[in-house]
């Protein structure tokens, strides 16, 4: 015999939810590579890398015939749930190996196209002036909570 549950139920879960990102959700900043700009006058200092990927690695100047392009950062604000320790994460089932500095996020499904497409994730925006922690993707964003449609996670380690 199915159980039905009432959407009062689910609509109840989801308030108590998302009231939690307002006691413990940070903003942080999300850091994108926004344009890819060509900077004149440059000397041809920039190591030759023959690979297909060669704008992908290493510095943020790259060379692509004879001229010189730069990266830039565009930052956006998000506000997240940050998980610092381990012990608190949120299983996902297996063995998940992380960085030992790592960290797990949480976030709303409306924010998962920000967060694929972001770069970086500068955590915690408020100590920024103090120290700027940067990481990078630990792996891709997957969906949590109830239902698993409104909520989603990601592991993190550092840039």
């Amino acid at each position: 015999m199915p159980i039905k549950i009432q959407q009062s139920v689910f609509d109840k879960y989801y308030d108590v939810i998302d009231s939690t990102f307002d006691i413990f959700g940070v903003v942080c900043q999300l850091v994108y590579a926004d344009k890819v700009e060509e900077v004149a006058n440059t000397f041809s200092n920039i190591p030759e890398n023959k690979s297909i990927n060669s704008h992908r690695r290493g510095p943020d100047q790259y060379k692509l015939q004879d001229k010189v392009f730069i990266e830039t950062e565009k930052t956006e604000d998000i506000k997240l749930k940050i998980y610092w320790n381990s012990k608190d994460w949120t299983k996902i089932g297996g063995n998940i190996v992380t960085p030992n500095n790592g960290i797990q996020t949480i976030f709303f499904a409306t924010d998962l196209n920000k967060i694929i497409r972001a770069k970086e994730l500068i955590a915690h925006k408020d100590i920024k002036s103090l120290i700027e922690i940067r990481f990078k993707k630990h792996g891709e964003p997957f969906p949590m909570g109830i239902g698993q449609i409104r909520y989603f996670g990601c592991f993190w380690e550092r840039a």
